[in-house]
């Protein structure tokens, strides 16, 4: 395997905390983005990975935590601002979720923000018409995350709706 050629490399580490996320194997899944928090704490990516994790074994306060990290690292980028939204939306702080969803609306006035980042935010409110528009717009936009559509456990609200089988034969997976 890659990571026993290179036990040090982040990128192989992040990359087996990301296939762990999407099989729902969040304890392998955790060893892998702390030992690659261990490696490099700078990386924006790595602790909205850490967040996408703990929010899925219901650690809210500990991905709440992860996602605020995550966007001391990177401010420009929308995903864990929608991270932190989710967080706020599945804990009951409902309010507080929409006005991050009011913020993102207001910086995608001036630039580009993916549409990802508002399916995961809506997603977190449980406003399944809205995810479903937002899921349109990040097909329109070719978002390599559509290819984990199938797996991504933020999309179980709506895994149900006849709509999403319907976006995964268009995206024949």
């Amino acid at each position: 395997a890659a990571i026993d050629l290179d036990p040090s490399s982040t990128s192989i580490r992040r990359s087996l905390a990301w296939i762990h996320y999407y099989t729902r194997g969040y304890e392998p899944a955790l060893y892998h983005v702390r030992r690659t928090i261990a490696m490099n704490p700078t990386q924006e990516e790595n602790h909205r990975v850490l967040g996408l994790i703990l929010a899925q074994q219901g650690e809210w306060a500990e991905a709440e935590r992860a996602f605020r990290e995550a966007m001391t690292l990177s401010s420009e980028l929308a995903y864990a601002a929608a991270g932190v939204g989710y967080v706020l939306a599945r804990t009951g702080r409902r309010e507080e979720a929409e006005g991050i969803l009011r913020e993102l609306e207001i910086r995608a006035r001036e630039r580009y923000v993916s549409p990802v980042a508002f399916c995961i935010l809506t997603a977190g409110l449980a406003d399944v018409d809205a995810t479903f528009r937002w899921l349109e717009r990040t097909y329109q936009d070719r978002r390599g995350w559509m290819a984990y559509l199938r797996l991504e456990p933020i999309l179980d609200v709506v895994r149900s709706d006849p709509r999403f089988e319907e976006f995964v034969r268009r995206m024949k997976l």
